[in-house]
């Protein structure tokens, strides 16, 4: 991680407002080649951006609207004090080791015929390895231009887990369940909604077909924008600008069985056109 003291400019023409880093971010990061996108805290205010070459080492990072409002800038040169590391390294131990995985036994169209919304647990906690197993899995998913905007936050604090029960009547099953997962789209990386949601829905359907074929149960929970859910996970998770949450995944072993019946509907199909 870099710490610096630096400051806030605007250029003459008033259309980019940016801070020049006082260091070669391709060297100090390891990353010679792409764009690097980094996340760290401004004057304590959590950011998540990328960075601009300027030629002959030199890199800059530019602030859109919204982080000038949140940092409190307003068009005067401005000191900050930054934290920044490339968003890809892991802060609590600074490795990228992969996890070890679980198998299943169940195929594919099974999982998805067979899947259903699990909204009552038990009480048993889920093994690391299957919650490995099942962020792996959403980390497959597919994505527009492979950009992979989405970023899992996983919630096993019972206090925030009953915090986000009580305000959603929706979400209800929270305050059981063994942990919640998060998925958070970055409008840094992907920054057309439809895109940056159907991307986080992908990585959601993936989850809760592996939630289900390792005999877990799961349900998901959308996220209205702007709702007061929505700001509410914000605050709690302190989400960085520009990060938002599309789903809550509430999941954990299932107290309750369902039957699955067909759901072929013929009227749904068409060919060529409607």
């Amino acid at each position: 991680m870099q710490i610096f003291d630096t400051k806030i400019v605007r250029d003459e023409s008033g259309r980019l407002t940016y801070i020049e880093l006082p260091f070669d971010a391709k060297n100090v990061f390891n990353k010679p080649k792409g764009t690097i996108f980094v996340t760290g805290t401004i004057n304590d205010i959590p950011y998540r951006s990328k960075l601009l070459s300027r030629g002959n080492g030199k890199q800059i990072m530019s602030f859109d609207k919204s982080l000038q409002k949140a940092i409190g800038f307003c068009g005067e040169t401005m000191p900050v004090h930054i934290t920044m590391l490339p968003e890809d390294v892991d802060m609590q131990n600074n490795t990228d080791v992969k996890p070890i995985v679980d198998t299943c036994n169940i195929d594919v169209l099974t999982a998805i015929r067979t899947r259903h919304s699990i909204r009552k647990y038990t009480s048993e906690p889920i093994a690391d390895g299957m919650l490995n197993t099942i962020l792996h899995a959403g980390l497959y998913a597919p994505t527009a231009k492979n950009k992979r905007p989405y970023h899992f936050i996983v919630i096993k604090n019972r206090d925030t887990l009953s915090e986000l029960s009580c305000n959603n009547p929706n979400a209800s099953m929270l305050v059981h369940a063994a942990c919640g997962i998060v998925i958070c789209g970055d409008r840094n990386i992907e920054g057309m909604k439809e895109f940056l949601y159907a991307d986080c829905a992908a990585a959601a359907q993936n989850i809760l077909l592996c939630i289900h074929s390792l005999g877990l149960g799961g349900v998901w929970c959308g996220v209205a924008a702007n709702s007061e859910w929505y700001k509410l996970i914000i605050e709690k998770l302190n989400l960085p600008l520009k990060v938002q949450p599309i789903a809550v995944i509430a999941l954990g072993n299932p107290d309750e069985n369902k039957v699955s019946n067909g759901k072929w509907e013929s009227e749904k199909i068409h060919y060529d056109i409607w």
